[in-house]
């Protein structure tokens, strides 16, 4: 995403592809470092989460930033280990484990499939 302010003669929001952010200083495939990442996680019994800080809910103009009381309770939860007790659903296509719950985040928000906006079809 190009965001004016950021970008030379970039007035709005718009819309790019990259592989992996920062794809332009990146010496290697990006599935490159992502088995080195694997392999060193596997090494070490490391841990890693994702965490959504940003966008939810539909596009630009539509969704809405993800509220940061709740990023802090997703990240209290991580450092104090709860997360690693928490119940999870495996998403489908990537296998990803979503925790179903965090206390004092709604559950909806946790799972980026249910915050998808709804389009009538015609």
């Amino acid at each position: 995403m190009q965001v004016a302010g950021t970008e030379d003669g970039i007035k709005g929001p718009q819309a790019t592809f990259s592989a992996c952010i920062g794809a332009a200083f990146i010496m290697l495939h990006p599935t490159k470092y992502a088995a080195m990442l694997a392999e060193n996680m596997k090494k070490h019994d490391a841990t890693g989460w994702l965490v959504n800080t940003g966008w939810s809910g539909g596009s630009y103009g539509s969704g809405k930033r993800i509220k940061l009381a709740y990023t802090w309770k997703i990240i209290d939860g991580i450092h104090s280990g709860k997360l690693l007790e928490a119940n999870y659903t495996k998403t489908e296509i990537f296998g990803l484990e979503i925790p179903t719950e965090i206390e004092g985040v709604p559950s909806k928000i946790l799972d980026p499939a249910n915050t998808l906006l709804k389009v009538n079809k015609r």
